[in-house]
């Protein structure tokens, strides 16, 4: 593939990967579908053409606990020494509305990418054949909240996972609330 001539849906995804290191693949993909320049189809053959072009590196980092909601390791999107070197010398042959458009995209999202690594879930398979839920909020590598219950069935630890992930704040505030509670000063 000529580098001169590289299609405006790759260009696309090399800027939004280039603009937010480490970005997931979901993420990656919401944004390249909101300019707009392409469909879900040309998105991921673009993708995958980048990557095996080794211009974009997609892969779970190693050591990670955090997990999407369907329990899978979560996959990260990096541009490659190569990639940059690509996207700097046409980067220009994006149009600047579509740059402008992604920059702020990628501004206003920034604070949804950060909390949806940072909230965690995990179900694991006890030796009891129960299921051990931990729920996690980790900022900067230290854990400043961990919950570990067990449910009888999976179905049930993986329904509470997904509630935690898209409620955390106020399983959170419920929780703070209950425990500080004085309980003497009320009665």
């Amino acid at each position: 593939m000529s580098r001169q001539d590289l299609p405006i849906q790759k260009l696309i995804l090399l800027y939004i990967a280039g603009e937010a290191p480490g970005i997931r693949r979901a993420q990656l993909y919401e944004a390249a579908l909101a300019t707009l320049s392409m469909d879900y189809f040309e998105m991921a053959s673009a993708l995958d053409e980048l990557v095996k072009a080794r211009l974009i590196h997609v892969a779970a980092r190693r050591n990670e606990r955090t997990r999407d909601a369907h329990e899978r390791e979560v996959e990260r999107c990096d541009l490659t020494t190569e990639g940059r070197l690509v996207l700097d010398a046409l980067n220009d042959q994006i149009p600047a509305s579509t740059r402008r458009f992604l920059t702020t995209y990628l501004e206003k999202g920034a604070l949804k990418r950060k909390t949806e690594d940072q909230i965690t879930a995990t179900v694991e398979e006890t030796a009891c054949g129960m299921y051990r839920l931990t729920c996690r909020n980790t900022c900067n590598g230290d854990e400043s909240f961990l919950l570990k219950m067990t449910f009888p069935s999976e179905a049930l630890a993986k329904e509470a996972a997904t509630n935690w992930r898209r409620n955390y704040d106020d399983i959170l505030k419920m929780l703070l609330e209950a425990l500080a509670e004085d309980r003497e000063g009320k009665q």
